[in-house]
């Protein structure tokens, strides 16, 4: 197979490198030049890229939910059941029916697993220790389990228990009574407790490691990360996953979202990429051939294409990459 050039991969990114689609078209470049092992333009594409990318999504008009964020520090509390008083605070008294039991994480625990043992969601787990990665729970750590199911949130202007009520599709006065609230408007920046509540199910998806289902079934034949490229040897940054399968093995949208940009490129061959929620994307790439269309909406595990050799390839495979906010990730991290 003819080796492609630089200028060669990169001819149909710059030609198509305009108006709304030139920040999407930022991130695919990234991906290639990664592939390609160039420094100096990886770092000019990427800085292209932080310059188009879209501010961060505007919070919403209820009280924002805790979970995913930054870990809650637990140093100092032993084990044991601790009572929690309004706004999930310790020092209530065991009559209002919320508190925590501290627990310690054993080898093999699993948030899941935990939160069955209490009878409690995983949401409460995630949302009472705030955490960002459900796999990466550790031996010895420490977590709150409330006693009843249900999320923090921290309220915003003009919220009451009304609104937080209609927000999250459950009861005011669970609300009102697990909180001990007086009063109907909720001071912003309070941190309240919502009894049965649910983590929108896109976040915790994220926070669980399953926010992608696998495109295809096959043998993963090149890794994210540094590499031999398979044509030069030469060092070079792999920005995604090679999966190798049949040629024609059906490829599936590894998550729900729209259809933004297909075609052929001289590095990647005939590619897909997918817009998401909450500024992800998914690229498809040396495709045998593509069956959407640009605009299309497309469900997860809709067929998309089918498996091909086109493009910088060494034979049948899909390149898989994912991006957050423009920024290539490993996939293994959001694949389940």
């Amino acid at each position: 197979m003819k080796k492609r050039s630089p200028k060669e991969k990169g001819e149909l990114l710059a030609r198509v490198a305009s108006g709304k689609n030139l920040f999407i078209v930022a991130a695919v470049l990234v991906a290639s030049l990664a592939f390609m092992g160039s420094p100096a333009l990886m770092e000019t594409s990427a800085s292209l890229v932080k310059a188009k990318s879209p501010a961060s999504e505007a919070a919403p008009a209820y009280g924002e939910a805790i979970g995913g964020t930054a870990s809650a520090s637990l140093d100092g509390i032993s084990p044991g059941q601790v009572p929690l008083g309004p706004a999930g605070e310790s020092g209530g008294g065991p009559d209002r029916g919320l508190y925590y039991s501290v627990y310690t994480v054993k080898p093999g625990d699993t948030a899941g697993a935990i939160a069955e043992s209490y009878g409690v969601s995983v949401d409460s787990i995630v949302s009472f220790n705030n955490i960002q990665n459900t796999r990466a729970l550790r031996p010895r750590q420490l977590l709150k389990v409330p006693s009843m199911a249900g999320i923090l949130c921290v309220a915003k202007e003009g919220d009451t228990a009304e609104s937080l009520a209609r927000a999250w599709e459950i009861a005011a006065n669970g609300i009102i009574e697990s909180n001990g609230l007086l009063a109907l408007q909720i001071p912003a920046g309070k941190v309240v407790f919502l009894p049965d509540a649910r983590l929108p199910s896109n976040k915790l998806r994220e926070i669980n490691g399953d926010l992608f289902k696998w495109p295809i079934r096959g043998w993963v034949t090149s890794r994210y990360g540094w590499r031999s490229d398979p044509f030069t040897g030469s060092r070079s940054f792999h920005d995604g996953l090679d999966i190798g399968a049949n040629l024609g093995t059906p490829i599936g949208a590894a998550m729900e979202g729209r259809v933004i940009e297909k075609g052929y490129s001289s590095s990647f061959g005939n590619y897909v990429l997918i817009a998401h929620h909450s500024n992800w994307m998914s690229f498809y790439g040396h495709m045998n051939s593509s069956i959407v269309k640009e605009g299309q909406w497309v469900g997860i595990g809709q067929r998309i294409g089918f498996v091909g050799n086109t493009g910088y390839s060494t034979g049948p495979h899909l390149h898989f990459s994912v991006f957050k906010n423009g920024r290539g990730m490993n996939p293994t991290v959001v694949l389940h």
